[in-house]
Parts: C-alpha cells; structure tokens; sequence
C-alpha cells in the first residue's frame, strides 16, 4: 500500500520537467503563464497558473496604490504656482530696484540742480543787494543834482529880474535920445533964425541929433538882443523846470524801485533759505534711496536662492516620482492583472504625469525626447485601443471623442517640447498650458468611456484601502 502511494506521488519525468522551467521562469520575473497542453496532467500547469494569477492578483493594490500614488507626486502644481510666485516678485523686485537706481540718480541729478539754484539765487542776492546799493547812490547823485538845478534856476529867475532892470534902463536912454533929437531939432531951427551968429550953434545941434539918432539905434538894438536873450533866458528856464520836475519824478521811481528791490530782496533771502534746507532733505533722501538700492538687491538676492531652493526641490520630487512610476510600470507589465477599468485609471495618471513631465522639460527637471511626447500610438493608452476588439466599445462616440482627445494631448505636448528645442521658453510655456486643457478634456473623454463600459459590462475594478483605513 505504501508502495502505491509512493508511486502515486512520483511525477512524470515531463510533467517534472516543465515544472522546473515554469518554477525557473518565475524566478528570472517571467510570470507568464504556464502552458496547459506541455504537461501530461495539466492539474500541474493548472496549479501553476493558479498560484501565479493569485500572485498577481495580490499585487493588484500595491499597484493601484502606487498609481494613485503618482497621481499624487506627479502633480507639480505646487512647485509651478511657487516658481511662478517667485519668478513674478523677483521680477518686481528687479523692477523695483531699477527703479530705486533711477530714483538714486534722479536725486542726483536733482541735488545737481539745486546745488546750481542754491549758487544762482545766492548770486541773484549779492547783484541785488549791489543794485540796491546802486541805487541808493544813485538817489543821493539825483537828490544832489536836483539842489543844483535849482540853485541854478534861482541864479536863471535873478538874471531875468536884471534883464528888466537893464529893459528899464533902454527905455530911460530911449526917452533920452528922444528927447536929445527933440531939442537938436529945435537948437537948429534957432540956429537958423539966428542966422550968420547961429552957425556954430547949428553944428552943435547937429552933432546932437547925430548923437541921438546913434543912441536910438544903440538903444534898438539893445532892445532887441535883451529881448532875444530874455527868450533864451526864459526857454532856459522852462527847461530847467521841466529838469527838475523829471529829477523829482525819477526819484521818486528809483525810491519805489529800491523799495521793491529791498522786498525782492527779502524774498530771495528767504528762498536762499528754503533752497538750503531743501537741499539738506535731498542729501538725506539721497543716503535713504541708496540704502534701500541696496536692500532691495539683498532681497533680490534672497529670491534668487529661493527660485534656486525651489527648483532644487522640484527636481528631488520629481526624481522620487519617476523611480515610483518606474516601480508602477514594473508591476504593471509582469506581476499584475488589474482590469479593465484599473486600467483607465492608469492611463489618466499615466497621461497626467506626461502633462507635468511635458513642465519638467521646460525648468529643467529633465529632458525629454520628441519620441516620449509625439508617439500616441505607442504609450499604454495606443496600444489598447488599437488592441479593442468590441465593436460596440470601438464604434461609441465615447470611444471617438478619446482617441481625438488623446490625439490633441500628445499633439500639444510636442509643440512645447519643440518650443523648448528652439529656446523659446515663454512660447513653451503657452503650449504647455494647451497641453494641460487638452488634458482636462482627454481627462473628461476618459471618464465617459470609463461609463459606457460599466454600462457595457466591464464593471470589475480593484479596490484599495483610503488612506488612514484600517
């Protein structure tokens, strides 16, 4: 009896051998399936399959819990927003001490300026005072010249009482040689009456009458040069009144004139004193702008180091999410069967993590080749739905709207890359906002067919414990 047993537990050499190459091909991570019809009692290969699908499908949530987690690592939102939080303050910050550096040198220039006003207007004080000075001179010469006009036309108005006088006397010799010619006159009408004795006489009347005659003509012509001299004498006069009536009203003005000057000059004097005290604040403003210049590029600095801290930190993340996508991947290929719908899930996160790696090319992160963003037809998702045999799955509009969004997906992606190629940093990043709205519809499109499936009868899904369960 025990031999039988014995007998009964021995294995065909065949069956044993393919054992050993299954067993051997498990071991090298072959986890392909035994085949059925290479074994004498396929109970053998049977069982091998069976410990393999219950191998696999033990690895179904570590799988699906990494993919979640990618979903998770994957997501760079974060690091962008931070980057480009930063990247804006530094910029204003740079702006900023542009800015504060113009100030700096307006300020400059300004105390430049004032510096010249301040000179100028201390100038503009001392001429001014000099006019005043001048003026004051001028005063005293015009007040001096006025007395002496005066005195003069005093001399002028004595002068002309003289000529009156000497008037006074023409008329007394006139009436003399009138009254000389008168008895001339009558001398020689008695020299003639007198006859031979009355000769003597009647040229004695003669030369009288000649005499007189010549003392009228004297008297005429003095007559007429005083009146001549007295016309002068009286033009002179008038003018030396209209002299000092024009000395008098220019004194005046020059008094209102150095009276306004004097105002002027207080004025100046007070400016004087507010150009000094604003060039003081100039000077302090001056120190003040040139220490926040150089604040503001200490903390321009300090940006700098935290761009650079955030981009260090992305690229860490970034580097543990792809050995995470890369451990997802593994399990994926070999040591999982998830289904169906495990598999949609997997293309969203596979796709999301393309969105953001299409980010990562643009910062730095890593550099990708065209072929890992222009290949539709090669990443997971391609190969599926070229491999989807159900017409009612292949002909649904469903089915349609994700081949075209996954189609744009991929299509954006390739343009920020090639944007990035070319050096066009800001061009990529507008593509790469394309490519993640793309994203937001394929994410969309997916959904729906992930619907029409259930609806379809590919209701089966792995689930995973929440994180914090029990």
């Amino acid at each position: 009896m025990f031999k039988k047993k014995k007998q009964a537990g021995l294995l065909p050499g065949q069956d044993a051998h393919q054992l050993l190459e299954a067993m051997d091909k498990i071991a090298n991570g072959n986890f392909e399936e035994a085949d059925v019809t290479q074994f004498k009692n396929p109970v053998y290969a049977e069982k091998i399959n069976a410990m393999l699908h219950a191998f696999k499908n033990a690895n179904n949530p570590v799988v699906m819990r990494l993919n979640e987690t990618m979903g998770v690592i994957g997501d760079n939102t974060l690091i962008k927003d931070t980057l480009d939080q930063v990247e804006t303050q530094t910029k204003s910050i740079q702006d900023m001490e542009s800015a504060s550096r113009h100030l700096e040198d307006s300020i400059e220039n300004i105390s430049e300026a004032m510096g010249h006003i301040r000179d100028n207007t201390h100038e503009i004080l001392s001429s001014s005072q000099n006019v005043t000075n001048d003026m004051n001179d001028s005063i005293e010469a015009v007040t001096q010249s006025s007395t002496r006009i005066q005195a003069i036309n005093d001399r002028v108005q004595d002068f002309k009482g003289k000529i009156g006088k000497i008037e006074e006397i023409v008329d007394l010799v006139k009436k003399v040689a009138n009254q000389s010619n008168l008895l001339a006159l009558n001398a020689s009408v008695e020299a003639a009456r007198a006859g031979e004795s009355g000769k003597g006489f009647a040229v004695v009347a003669d030369q009288v009458r000649q005499l007189s005659i010549n003392t009228a003509e004297s008297a005429e012509d003095i007559v007429k040069y005083v009146s001549e001299l007295k016309t002068n004498i009286d033009e002179l006069a008038t003018a030396m009144e209209e002299t000092t009536q024009s000395l008098g009203e220019g004194s005046k003005k020059v008094e209102k004139s150095l009276a306004a000057l004097e105002q002027m000059n207080g004025q100046m004097d007070s400016i004087r004193g507010r150009v000094d005290s604003i060039f003081d604040d100039i000077d302090t403003q001056t120190g003040v702008t040139k220490s926040f210049a150089m604040q503001m590029g200490n903390i321009s600095e300090s940006y700098s180091v935290l761009s650079k801290d955030c981009l260090q930190s992305g690229h860490r993340i970034f580097e543990v999410g792809r050995y995470l996508d890369k451990t997802r991947s593994d399990l994926v290929r070999g040591c999982s069967e998830i289904t169906q719908q495990d598999w949609m899930r997997v293309f969203e996160v596979d796709h999301y993590v393309l969105t953001w790696r299409v980010y990562n090319n643009i910062v730095g992160f890593e550099h990708l080749q065209k072929k890992q963003v222009d290949n539709p037809a090669g990443c997971k998702l391609g190969k599926w739905l070229n491999r989807q045999t159900d017409e009612r799955l292949v002909r649904s509009s469903e089915y349609t709207a994700l081949v075209k969004a996954h189609n744009d997906l991929h299509h954006f992606a390739t343009l920020s890359w090639q944007a990035k190629e070319d050096g066009n940093t800001e061009k990529a990043l507008a593509y790469f906002n394309n490519t993640y709205g793309a994203f937001m519809e394929y994410d969309k499109a997916l959904k729906h067919l992930q619907q029409r499936m259930k609806e379809l009868g590919y209701n089966t899904d792995t689930q995973i414990a929440a994180f914090g369960g029990r």
